[in-house]
């Protein structure tokens, strides 16, 4: 049933997308629905679109994005020469990223 299936668009023929795992237009995804779909879930556990980021993986990019932000803020501290917020500053970012660490580690 695969064999004739082609875009009405671009003329891709889905052995072609087989062979070069690229498609040729947006009416690809449309006319090879059916047999993009299972192959869709089976690589992205969905297939639709949800985010930008997998679920699995926002946690951790908020926590890299807060260890930024809070090293920008300890640089600004000790050019202060606040020190003692520093150090807390400074505790706050080991702790996050010993918490990184150990998911890593899984």
């Amino acid at each position: 049933p695969v064999k004739g299936i082609k875009c009405t668009n671009c003329n891709l023929t889905y052995d072609e997308f087989k062979q070069s795992g690229k498609l040729g237009c947006s009416v690809c995804y449309h006319d090879f629905r059916e047999q993009l779909t299972p192959l869709l879930r089976r690589l992205h556990g969905n297939s639709e679109h949800v985010g930008k980021v997998p679920r699995q993986s926002k946690g951790k990019l908020n926590k890299i994005t807060k260890i930024k932000q809070l090293k920008k803020e300890l640089q600004e501290l000790v050019f202060k020469e606040e020190y003692e917020k520093a150090a807390k500053i400074r505790d706050e970012i080991l702790k996050l990223e010993g918490v990184l660490k150990k998911k890593n580690a899984k």
